[in-house]
């Protein structure tokens, strides 16, 4: 007996193992700024949660996700870890997607998405230096 792996299946996979990885990397993010994520404010949520959808803007180009497949991922990510509701979600994800497509929406959350790019890079490369900078830089400037 032959066993057969649709496309389907191996999106499945590709999209769990994304998830996990994003929820890896915000717990890597809370680890190093020393607050679990249920104790940071909603400020320090939505910063985390920006720079977290340039993770996923890393990996759908990565992994070569379509683009429902990467919203679906962003959604995923604001549900969990971050415990927003499905409309919470779906409404955060659509500003997001609205602001990584125009700087001009949002100048802060764009660049804060930016750096989320480079964070998944450093995340990936266990460059934990720098992603402790990336992330910590700019919780400082937002709490400023």
């Amino acid at each position: 007996m032959t066993d057969f792996i649709n496309a389907d299946d191996i999106n499945d996979v590709i999209l769990a193992a994304a998830a996990n990885e994003l929820e890896e990397m915000v717990n890597r993010i809370c680890e190093l700024i020393g607050t679990p994520l249920e104790q940071t404010t909603e400020l320090e949520r939505q910063v985390i949660a920006a720079f977290g959808f340039g993770a996923v803007y890393g990996i759908t180009h990565r992994d070569q996700l379509r683009e429902p497949q990467a919203h679906a991922l962003s959604i995923r990510m604001l549900i969990k870890p971050f415990l927003y509701s499905e409309q919470q979600a779906v409404d955060f994800a659509d500003d997001l997607i609205r602001v990584a497509s125009d700087r001009e929406a949002h100048p802060v959350m764009n660049t804060i998405i930016h750096r989320g790019i480079d964070g998944h890079y450093q995340f990936t490369q266990d460059d934990n230096e720098g992603f402790a900078r990336n992330i910590k830089e700019i919780l400082t400037a937002v709490r400023s």
